[in-house]
């Protein structure tokens, strides 16, 4: 799928529009079974908003609609770059460095690089970021700045995006997870799959979350039921019987809970 495949999956989720008719809505429904066709419209449930998003979370992207505004995509010449855009990401990965020296990355930013080029970067810990949107906003976590620290003292990390299907993919991202011999911190969104993941990393030192009475709070407001309902089945016997601490505590509380929440809900520092 292409950006606008996303862009499009995006709408239809923070948007839940009952029929649409639009030819990607058409399109949509053909190729990734969303929706209904009844004659020249497309009509969805809410089944198909929960397989909109659980799509754009395995891809790594975020379910909020994009920035109302004029974006790159709809320049005349879109095609030929949403043609490209996996060739040119190919073999790279998106970091965001914390206190590298040398580095800066200015909030709201990352930074693109070979693979091997981040892993020879001097950081100390390595972050494993499961959406792009939520690592750019990673300056704003100061619940995250305890699990950076080592004696007191803040160590070097570089924050890495897992990587999506078509564009800064997950290979790449993979190999430097494998082939980095430093601690890794989990950052993943608090669902039944970002537990999988988390539990997934190697040398996995900790799994990042917001303190809990902050993150439980959030987690009974927004009542995201969904997050949890699309994804329990299918993760539940791994989850039952992984035994580490973090993960077990987490997935303990979420089916206390039964909602998830995604990464781009977590509290943030003004």
């Amino acid at each position: 799928m292409t950006p606008a495949h996303y862009t499009f999956m995006r709408n239809l989720v923070a948007n839940r529009s009952p029929k649409l008719s639009s030819a990607i809505a058409k399109e949509m429904a053909d190729t990734q079974d969303l929706g209904r066709v009844r004659g020249r419209a497309v009509l969805y449930e809410e089944a198909d908003f929960i397989k909109a998003e659980t799509k754009l979370r395995n891809a790594g992207y975020s379910i909020e609609a994009p920035a109302v505004g004029r974006q790159r995509s709809d320049a005349n010449d879109a095609g030929s770059e949403k043609a490209f855009a996996a060739p040119v990401t190919e073999g790279l990965v998106a970091v965001v460095a914390i206190g590298v020296p040398g580095i800066a990355t200015p909030e709201g930013s990352f930074l693109a690089m070979k693979w091997r080029d981040a892993m020879a970067l001097p950081y100390e810990v390595l972050v494993v970021c499961e959406n792009l949107e939520s690592m750019q906003r990673v300056h704003r976590y100061a619940w995250l700045q305890p699990y950076l620290l080592e004696g007191g003292r803040r160590r070097r990390a570089l924050v890495l995006f897992r990587g999506a299907p078509d564009w800064f993919r997950i290979g790449p991202a993979s190999r430097l997870v494998a082939g980095d011999t430093r601690p890794v911190l989990g950052l993943f969104d608090f669902d039944p799959q970002g537990l999988l993941m988390a539990a997934g990393l190697p040398r996995r030192e900790a799994l990042c979350l917001p303190p809990w009475e902050l993150l439980e709070a959030l987690v009974i407001e927004r009542k995201r039921h969904d997050l949890y309902a699309a994804q329990e089945a299918g993760c539940r016997a791994q989850l039952d019987a992984c035994a580490d601490q973090d993960v077990a505590t987490a997935w303990a509380r979420m089916r206390l809970l039964t909602r998830g929440l995604n990464q781009e809900a977590f509290p943030e520092s003004d």
